[in-house]
């Protein structure tokens, strides 16, 4: 048998991803035409992004205290 594979995957660049955005809202509009939730490995991470991707899809800014938010209204803080 097979051992399952793991897929390719680089947790930093998906934590500098993720800072950026919380750093600079802009850069969503830069990353999002090329990134999906499900492009990034990391549970916590891909709860994130797609915290991320619904803020901009309700017109609303990008930052730690939306996210935080948004995370938590979702259940998904301790994510």
């Amino acid at each position: 048998m097979y051992a399952e594979r793991l897929l390719p995957h680089d947790i930093e660049a998906e934590e500098a991803v993720i800072g950026s955005l919380l750093i600079d809202s802009d850069s969503f509009l830069r990353v999002s035409s090329l990134l999906k939730p499900d492009d990034f490995y990391r549970e916590r991470n891909r709860s994130c992004f797609s915290a991320c991707v619904d803020l901009f899809q309700r017109s609303e800014g990008i930052d730690q205290v939306t996210v935080a938010r948004e995370l938590s209204r979702t259940n998904q803080l301790d994510n």
